[in-house]
C-alpha cells in the first residue's frame, strides 16, 4: 500500500511545478497539496488525527504565506518558527525531515570572473563586511551571507549558465547535520517505511511542495512569491539553537541531470563580531583547492 502510494505522489504530484506568473505561485500550492490530501485520504493509511495534522500543516504553510505577502513579516517568521516546534506524538516537525550527515566527498563553488580567481578565499561566502552585495536569492535574505555549493561539477555550471568560470573544490573535513527537503521518489519506493517513518515524510511534503515552485515570469524580478517559503526557512534555521547547519534542496535549474548530481547545500555562516569578515570555522571546515578557469561549460 506505501509503495503503490508513493508511486501514485511520483505519477501525479512531481515535486516541481512550474505556473506561467509570479501572482500564481500559492495558487499553485494551494491546488496541488490539495491534490496531495486527496490521494492521502483515499489510500486510507493514516489515522484521523494524522490525517487532520496534516490537513493543518498545509492550511499553516498557506497562512504564513499569506500573512507574509499581507506585509505581516513578524508574524509569518514567528509563525515558521512554531511550526518547526510543533510536535506530534513527541516529534517535532523539524525531525521528521532527514538529515544530511554525509556529504560528498567534493562540493563545488563557482564564480564567473573573465580574469582566473586564484584565491581561496574569492570562494568563501561573501564577507560580512559586504553585505550590500547580497540579494535575494533562494534561500538568502537580502544582506545576510549564505554559502551556496553544488554537490556535482554539472550541476555548478547549470546553476551558473554561463562561460568564464573558476571554481573551487571544497572537501569537508567534518560532519554536518543539514535539513534535507529534497525528494527523489525512485529511492523512496525502496525503502521499507514503518507506518511512524512513512506518516512523517508525508508530513514533509507540504513543505517540500511550497519551496519547489517556478514562475516563468520572474526571473528578473526583484521580489519572487516563491521565494518566501525558503526564505522564512532559512531564518527560522538561523533563529533556532540547534544542530543544522545549512539546508540540502534540489536544483531548479538542473532537472536534466540524475537526481544525485542535482542536489546543493546551502551552509549559515555565523556572524559574531563587528569586523569580521567570514564564518572562519565554516570556511576551515573545507579543504579548498581552486581550479583553473573553465573556458567552456561541460
Amino acid at each position: 500500500m506505501e509503495t503503490l502510494l508513493l508511486q501514485k505522489l511520483a505519477e501525479q504530484l512531481p515535486l516541481e511545478t512550474m505556473v506561467e506568473h509570479d501572482h500564481e505561485v500559492r495558487s499553485a500550492y494551494l491546488q496541488k497539496t490539495l491534490h496531495f490530501l486527496h490521494l492521502i485520504k483515499k489510500a486510507d493509511i493514516l489515522t484521523v488525527e494524522e490525517y487532520t495534522y496534516l490537513y493543518k500543516l498545509r492550511n499553516k504553510i498557506n497562512d504564513i504565506w499569506r500573512n507574509y505577502l499581507k506585509g505581516r513579516m513578524n508574524t509569518a517568521s514567528s509563525q515558521m518558527q512554531n511550526m518547526l516546534q510543533c510536535s506530534f506524538h513527541h516529534q517535532t516537525y523539524d525531525m521528521m525531515f532527514d538529515r544530511i550527515q554525509q556529504l560528498p566527498n567534493v562540493l563545488y563553488r563557482g564564480r564567473v570572473s573573465l580574469m582566473p580567481l586564484l584565491d581561496r578565499q574569492e570562494f568563501y561566502h561573501i564577507p560580512f563586511t559586504k553585505r550590500y552585495l547580497i540579494q535575494n536569492q533562494r534561500y538568502s535574505i537580502t544582506g545576510i551571507p549564505c554559502l551556496y555549493l553544488a554537490g556535482s561539477l554539472p550541476c555548478m555550471y547549470k546553476e551558473l549558465g554561463k562561460t568564464n568560470i573558476s571554481y573551487g573544490e571544497f572537501r569537508p573535513l567534518k560532519a554536518f547535520s543539514l535539513l534535507d527537503v529534497s525528494v527523489s521518489y525512485p529511492q523512496m519506493e525502496k525503502r521499507r517505511y514503518s507506518h511512524e517513518q512513512l506518516f512523517a515524510f508525508l508530513c514533509t511534503m507540504p513543505l517540500k511542495y511550497a519551496l519547489s515552485i517556478w514562475a516563468k515570469d520572474n526571473e528578473k524580478h526583484a521580489f519572487k512569491s516563491n521565494y518566501v517559503i525558503s526564505q522564512l526557512l532559512t531564518a527560522a534555521v538561523y533563529n533556532r539553537k540547534t544542530d543544522i547547519k545549512g539546508i540540502c534542496y534540489a536544483s531548479g535549474k538542473a532537472k536534466g541531470l540524475p537526481y544525485e548530481q542535482r542536489l546543493n547545500y546551502v551552509f549559515l555562516p555565523t556572524f559574531q563580531n563587528l569586523g569580521q569578515a567570514y564564518d572562519e570555522e565554516l570556511m576551515h571546515s573545507f579543504q579548498i583547492t581552486v581550479v583553473k578557469k573553465e573556458k567552456q561549460k561541460v
